[in-house]
Parts: C-alpha cells; structure tokens; sequence
C-alpha cells in the first residue's frame, strides 16, 4: 500500500480508509513506531527502559540516546520519549536504573523495606548491598537520586539499613593505642602491623609510619610531635627509635 501510494498508483477512497486507521505511510516512521511499542510493552514489564545494548530494543534505545545527545532526534520523537519516561536517557547509568527498579518493583509487591537483610537477592542482585551503599552515600548522589529514592521512602532517615556513624579516632586517641602496642609487643611497630583492641583491627604501623613522614617533611604539628616524642628515645621519627620503656 506505501509503494502504490507513492508511485501514485492508490485509489482516493483506500488512501482515506487506511488515514482513518492512523496508517503510517513512512515506512521508516512505521519502523520507529514499532520499536516504540517495544520499548513501552519493556516499560510495562520492568518499569525502565536500560535495557542491555546487546538485544534489539536495547540497540535502537541506544541509538536514540546517541541522536538525543547529539541534538538529532526530533522534538516529536523525543517527547514520546520522555512521555514514556523521564529517564530513557538513564542519566545514573543503566545498571543503576536496574537495580533501582528490581528494589521498587520488590517493595511495591508488598514487601516491608525493614525486612530487607544481606542475603536477600532479586534477579540474582544482592539489592542490600546496593541499598545500603547509596544510602551511605547519600550526600554525593545526584538530587535526582535521591528523589527517586525518596519516593520508595528509602532515606537515611528512615532506612533501617543505614549503619551508624563511626566517631573518627583523634590523634591523641591513636597515640594512646601506639603507646597500648609498645607496653604489649615492647617494640615500635613494623610499616604494615595492626593491633587489635576491642575487635577492631587498628593500622598502628601504617599510621605511624604517616606520621614520621610527615614530621621529616615539617608537616606534622608541633602538638602531635609533642605526644609521640614522649613515647620513644630521642629522635622518634627514625626508624630506629625505641621506646621509653626499653630505654
């Protein structure tokens, strides 16, 4: 019917018959449809459209992105679209929209967000994990991020799943736990040793190796030199320093 309607060959009335059923005579047009019906029946399905480049839907889906960002896609194309969705041109990356999605698909089925635990996985995701770090990350995510989140109420706020705030150790508290480490092992610290206090494993000789460097470089304060001088024999920036108690 295209080809004899372009070579002039279709009668008035079957032009008009096939008008009223919104016939698509550009038959590069009608193609662009029919991707575009894809396109919203994954839409439909999944609720994003990152789909994988490596499938049909996933290539064409490519393509307009490339045009998009090129400013070659018409203004008709683009807003069916972003009619479809906001976010076809996946500004956080499609691995991000997918996991995104799993989650919201999972809570809108009906289960409790406080219910999630380390072992649950969707699709093969462990979806925790990557909850637990855009939330750890929350003040470095694009506020659009952090919109969509929001609407899963899934804040630090309000997600149980946000660790607590680990006090950073002051200079003077890490002093203390080198000067715990010399009275156990009666020896300074090797570059890479760790002492364990309390459970937690505490880079004692990395650490004191830092600080030694920065007091050769003039960069380390005069309080900080104060405190670690009264732990060791002279010069404690040298390797070599022993410590007060083996004097």
């Amino acid at each position: 019917m295209r080809d004899a309607r372009k070579a002039g060959r279709l009668e008035a009335d079957w032009t008009a018959e096939l008008d009223a059923l919104d016939m698509i005579w550009d038959k590069h047009d009608a193609a662009w449809r029919s991707h575009l019906t894809s396109a919203i029946d994954h839409h439909y399905a999944h609720g994003h459209l990152a789909v994988p480049a490596a499938t049909p839907l996933g290539a064409w889906l490519a393509e307009q992105r490339h045009l998009a960002a090129n400013d070659e896609l018409t203004p008709a194309r683009a807003e069916a679209l972003n009619t479809l969705d906001p976010n076809w041109c996946l500004p956080y990356g499609a691995d991000w929209h997918r996991k995104y999605h799993l989650l919201r698909a999972h809570l809108e089925a009906g289960n409790d967000p406080s219910a999630l635990t380390p072992d649950i996985r969707i699709a093969g995701v462990n979806i925790t994990s990557w909850l637990t770090r855009q939330l750890t990350r929350w003040t470095t995510l694009d506020p659009g991020q952090r919109d969509l989140l929001s609407t899963l109420n899934l804040t630090p706020a309000t997600s149980p799943l946000v660790p607590p705030r680990r006090t950073r150790r002051t200079f003077a508290q890490t002093v203390q736990l080198l000067e715990l480490f010399l009275h156990r092992e009666g020896r300074a610290p090797t570059a890479r040793e760790m002492i364990n206090v309390d459970g937690e494993r505490v880079q004692i000789g990395p650490w004191l190796a830092k600080a030694r460097t920065k007091k050769r470089g003039g960069q380390l304060p005069a309080e900080h030199d104060s405190l670690l001088g009264t732990l060791f024999e002279g010069d404690w920036a040298n390797d070599t320093a022993q410590p007060v108690a083996l004097a």
